[in-house]
């Protein structure tokens, strides 16, 4: 669990595209019959405007074509296809057209048939009611402000404003943006690019669940980064997230080479819900429902910053206004939660260094995870033939480290990013210690029976376990003697040396030779213990009672 604390000095982010399918039926079909009649084909030619929130409004797009909803007798009195109506309404004083909406009419009604197939027909639900239903995309405005431009422009053409007063309980948002727009030097340098917060939330949630991960630094650092997660992967970040969204980044098309005064020099920083990112193919969200993923993706945002270290107050050190956003501070406040992926990492780097420190991995299962740090997923035969190791190895492998190993479509990955870095390093240091560790292991094994190999060649199980944490053994007057040079904590170290006398069981070495060995080890702070025995009295350097799990 994360800590969280409410943050209300925040700037106002703002919506930059709303989608939805909007139904109304407290009059039946009767605005659609208005918006037929109403209709003309040159109204994107008249120069005519329309207030609406202390602004002139105007349409500038008016066109109609037959679409596949097959009329019925009962509602309409003629046989084909029935029309549907597009009218793009926007700002008189926006030479860019992009604070508006184009709003598409279409008629509702149960059990309404495809016009060419017969079949019922697809976006509609089979017992919708008699109603009009509106595809609005909009872009730069609010909720409030959609419906009031919606009842303005159904005025401005002398139809009833009440009938798009109260959208029915079945209409839907199926795409939603909130943005602001951030400095460059800022966006490059926290938020985009290699080292930036999109690029480590994107490691973190690699290989768990859905997502996705996108980048464009060719002309400029940060043109285009984006990391998309599935529900729950938010939700590993921010309690209580419950949306799938994307988090980008980005510039223009057209790069802007200068001009610190341009707001299209800099970023924009974007959260978007859409919903092919759901899994499964789950419902869009309410209309009703607007406001708390409004709220989502701000927090979302808000919540990334943090973690990159970046001013999400309202200043112009850090945000940059343009025509639609203003920096000033927003009406909403946010659940600011400290970052969680250093503290998952780490307990996943434990997890995996667990897994394979265990007494009974094999010097083969090893190779073939070293194998696997090299490249991609694989499939079994492959992986094999890499490791120079049989398939039944790997498939022996697979099951062992199933904490660290998933299968999908038949082949074998790492779970994610952080694993595959952990094995890494683990077999690096591996690498480097090997040698000595197995060296001087026999030259203390050897005063009694040489250890002795498998069929394959392989080493004893107490070969692996001074292998596997590169512990140095000297064979002294009165005893062996160890040392572990890397540091650990004092559990992780307990863990370690429990598996010792399971791995001397194992081994030609008699097992109260070992038990009775000393071994000098370091915690993370320096800390410094000098020739512990490993059991004394049943207990794991005197500690730890031998026959108690440890957590």
């Amino acid at each position: 669990m994360t800590v969280a604390s409410t943050i209300e000095d925040v700037v106002a982010l703002r919506p930059h595209r709303v989608a939805a399918n909007l139904l109304f039926d407290d009059a039946g079909l009767s605005p659609y019959h208005a918006v037929v009649g109403q209709y003309e084909p040159d109204l994107d030619e008249r120069e005519e405007t329309f207030g609406f929130d202390g602004r002139e409004w105007g349409i500038t797009n008016s066109v109609h074509w037959e679409g596949k909803i097959e009329s019925d007798d009962a509602y309409f009195g003629f046989d084909g296809a029935l029309n549907e109506y597009k009218l793009s309404v926007y700002a008189d004083d926006d030479e860019h057209d992009e604070r508006g909406a184009d709003f598409t009419f279409r008629p509702g009604f149960p059990e309404a048939k495809h016009v060419e197939t017969g079949d019922m027909i697809q976006g509609m639900p089979t017992q919708c009611p008699e109603s009009i239903r509106v595809q609005v995309e909009a872009t730069n405005l609010e909720q409030r402000e959609i419906l009031g431009l919606l009842q303005s422009l159904a005025e401005h053409l002398g139809i009833n404003a009440e009938y798009f007063a109260t959208p029915h309980e079945w209409s839907s948002i199926y795409g939603l943006e909130v943005y602001g727009r951030i400095r460059r030097a800022v966006a490059t340098g926290k938020v985009a690019g290699k080292g930036g917060v999109l690029e480590h939330i994107a490691q973190f949630s690699n290989g768990r669940g859905r997502g996705a991960y996108k980048w464009d630094h060719e002309e400029i650092v940060g043109h285009y980064e984006a990391v998309s997660l599935s529900p729950a992967n938010w939700a590993r970040l921010i309690d209580g997230q419950g949306l799938a969204k994307r988090l980008k980044c980005y510039q223009p098309e057209w790069v802007r080479s200068d001009g610190e005064d341009d707001p299209l020099y800099h970023h924009k920083i974007e959260c978007q819900y859409w919903k092919g990112y759901y899994p499964d193919g789950d419902d869009s969200l309410r209309w009703d429902g607007y406001d708390s993923a409004v709220q989502e993706l701000g927090e979302t945002i808000v919540n990334a910053l943090n973690w990159a270290g970046v001013e999400f107050s309202p200043t112009t050190e850090t945000w940059v206004a343009d025509p639609y956003f203003d920096v000033e501070q927003g009406e909403r406040s946010y659940e600011v939660h400290s970052n969680p992926m250093p503290d998952l990492e780490e307990q996943e780097q434990a997890s995996a260094r667990d897994q394979l420190m265990r007494p009974e991995t094999t010097a083969a299962e090893w190779d073939m995870l070293e194998a696997m740090t090299d490249g991609g997923s694989r499939r079994y035969d492959e992986l094999a033939d890499d490791a120079g190791r049989s398939t039944s190895t790997v498939y022996r492998a697979v099951e062992q480290f199933d904490d660290i190993l998933a299968v999908d479509g038949g082949e074998i990955r790492f779970r994610d990013g952080i694993v595959r870095d952990q094995i890494e390093q683990v077999a690096e240091w591996f690498g480097s210690t090997k040698d000595a560790a197995v060296e001087s292991l026999r030259n203390v094994a050897d005063r009694a029976t040489p250890l002795s190999r498998g069929e394959e060649g392989e080493p004893s199980a107490l070969e692996r376990w001074v292998n596997r944490h590169g512990i140095a053994v000297r064979d002294a007057t009165d005893g062996i003697e160890m040392e572990l040079s890397r540091p650990v904590s004092l559990q992780e170290m307990l863990k370690i040396v429990r598996a010792g006398p399971d791995a001397a069981e194992a081994s030609p070495m008699l097992t109260r030779r070992f038990e009775d060995a000393q071994i000098t080890w370091k915690e993370p702070d320096s800390t410094r213990h000098k020739g512990e025995r490993v059991v004394v009295n049943r207990r794991l350097l005197g500690r730890h009672n031998m026959d108690r799990p440890i957590w």
